[in-house]
């Protein structure tokens, strides 16, 4: 066969490779949008493809990144007795690169996350609490915005940030941490009304519902007196 005939049938076979994955990604898509509205049918929660009001509905990472933000695959309604919404956020950047020949190129790159955020109904300060690692708790404590408590345990396993030191230690209270202690992999924040988790990629059911169990979870055990001061705030 003749050069020219091997990279026609080479072209051919990479483009019915991008036609291939761009089905396939295509039907995984539309089954994932079933399985939401089915759930939400099921529970009497309510279900749109996409919403990008939820787009700048919180602050902080990955809120606020990139460019052609979404928030898609939005369930809304009650979850045990607390309003709460749930999304996948996706944002994009612009990556360049230069080969040996200096010549410039560039794509676009696309990145997801699964959103579960509770509304609880007052105003709190913005506590952060997320998974530590060994250069988030050396920065941390270099400037100072990695708040220690009693439970050394807890100090190596979370980083705590918040501009309140006092509330942060009204909610992280010893059972909250010994809580928090048995899920190393939350992460969790306070953004005004709202209590939320984000986790890179795209949930399953069962991590949608995990995701809200952790958050109300969390809700459940902070301390009536805070829960006042909130409301008088």
């Amino acid at each position: 066969m003749a050069f020219g005939g091997i990279v026609i049938l080479m072209f051919g076979g990479f483009l019915a490779l991008v036609i291939l994955i761009g089905v396939l990604g295509y039907l995984s898509a539309k089954k994932r949008r079933e399985a939401f509205g089915a759930l939400a049918a099921q529970r009497g929660w309510s279900y749109v493809e996409r919403d990008d009001r939820w787009v700048d509905g919180f602050v902080g990472a990955p809120f606020g990144l990139g460019h052609s933000r979404r928030s898609e695959n939005v369930l809304s309604g009650q979850y045990d007795g607390r309003p709460f919404v749930a999304f996948d956020y996706t944002y994009y950047t612009t990556e360049h690169s230069t080969d040996s020949e200096g010549r410039s190129t560039s794509r676009e790159v696309s990145h997801s996350f699964f959103v579960a955020a509770i509304d609880v109904g007052a105003s709190f300060p913005a506590l952060e609490v997320n998974p530590e690692g060994f250069f988030s708790r050396v920065i941390g404590r270099l400037t100072n915005r990695d708040i220690e408590l009693e439970s050394e345990d807890f100090n190596r396993a979370f980083t705590v940030t918040c501009p309140d030191r006092k509330f942060a230690s009204d909610v992280l209270h010893p059972r909250m941490m010994e809580f928090l202690l048995q899920h190393r992999d939350s992460a969790f924040r306070f953004d005004r009304r709202y209590i939320l988790t984000v986790r890179a990629g795209q949930a399953s059911i069962p991590e949608v519902d995990a995701s809200l169990v952790l958050i109300d979870a969390i809700l459940d055990q902070v301390p009536e007196f805070v829960w006042r001061q909130a409301e008088g705030r």
